[in-house]
């Protein structure tokens, strides 16, 4: 049994759930803290009066016109299935018990440790010498997956990592998640919106959308 952390809804919006890319702000995360509890993914996935807290990184070289965004395509054959074979513009994962030991978790809290063990993992960077700055939340119950989950979205600037773009792409290459990575210049993400107009015809999901809409990547 797998368990990840989550929070009623109500604690989050007392009145209407807003939707879309919100401001950091939209969410006081420490008025939050005391709601936060770790419980049973599997049953979470399909109760919609809880959300799962989600780390949601976005790597990010440039800026103005020179901003470029490392998108990946996820593997058919994902963890969570209604993702598969989708282009994102995220990294990461749950929020799990194995984080509150983390030797950083008194200094980036439950929620920025987490963060920071899904960009190791997730793209084998030296998380612990990259900035994360939050961009926004992301809430939004258009789609199934994206009705259990809210989004803390970081952006990592890797203008400080040693080495060229080709180099960042193999290290997140070599790990288990992506079927394909590349750099796309932020100003051409909004024309790779919907259907079939993302890199090789494929899509992007719903939460790449979002961020992208809302101008989170925009140099």
């Amino acid at each position: 049994m797998r368990s990840i952390l989550v929070v009623e809804r109500r604690h989050l919006f007392p009145g209407l759930s807003p939707q879309g890319f919100l401001s950091p702000d939209a969410v006081d995360l420490a008025a939050l803290a005391p709601h936060l509890f770790f419980a049973e993914r599997d049953y979470m996935e399909t109760c919609a009066h809880y959300k799962q807290i989600i780390p949601y990184l976005m790597l990010v070289r440039g800026h103005g016109d020179q901003r470029r965004v490392l998108a990946y395509q996820r593997r058919t054959k994902h963890t969570e299935a209604r993702l598969g074979g989708l282009w994102s513009v995220g990294f990461g994962g749950h929020v799990e018990p194995l984080d509150r030991t983390a030797p950083d978790v008194a200094a980036a809290g439950l929620i920025g440790a987490a963060a920071r063990r899904e960009l190791a993992e997730e793209t084998g960077l030296a998380a612990d010498r990259l900035e994360l700055d939050l961009a926004g939340i992301i809430n939004s119950d258009r789609e199934d997956v994206s009705s259990v989950h809210l989004g803390l979205a970081f952006t990592v600037d890797l203008d400080g990592v040693d080495g060229p773009d080709d180099d960042l792409l193999a290290s997140v290459m070599a790990q288990a998640e992506p079927h394909r990575a590349l750099w796309i210049p932020a100003r051409e993400l909004p024309d790779a919106l919907g259907e079939g107009r993302g890199p090789d015809r494929g899509t992007f999901e719903d939460w790449s959308r979002i961020v992208i809409e809302g101008g989170a990547l925009a140099g």
